[in-house]
């Protein structure tokens, strides 16, 4: 299906291109977009399908600094009891599970294809 892997390369190589280079390929950008740390991983499989160290540069960036998890994240748990909880625990409030999805892939995906290239 070289078709289909031709399309899904150049999707993979502009979700996260500037706006400048979508406009320049598409003829117009993609708009106003999220789940960048997400999408890190189709950058990675960019750059090693393509040899293209800048990809490989922009998957790990858009995964450290982008939307989604950051290092600077509170990474902390708060307890929770009484009316709000049926079992008294801790919570995560600032956890979302589609970014933590997102985040757990890209890891995985980044840290397969890129590892050794690892800021």
């Amino acid at each position: 299906m070289p078709e289909f892997e031709e399309a899904y390369y150049d999707y993979c190589r502009y979700f996260n291109a500037s706006k400048a280079e979508q406009a320049e390929r598409y003829g117009a950008d993609f708009g106003s977009l999220i789940l960048f740390q997400g999408h890190s991983r189709l950058d990675a499989y960019a750059a090693v399908r393509t040899g293209d160290r800048k990809l490989a540069e922009r998957a790990w960036q858009k995964f450290y600094d982008s939307d989604g998890y950051k290092e600077s994240a509170p990474w902390k748990t708060e307890k929770i009891s009484g009316p709000t909880a049926l079992v008294a625990g801790s919570e995560a409030t600032w956890v979302s599970t589609n970014d933590t999805a997102l985040y757990g892939l890209a890891a995985i995906e980044l840290l397969s294809l890129l590892g050794d290239r690892m800021p």
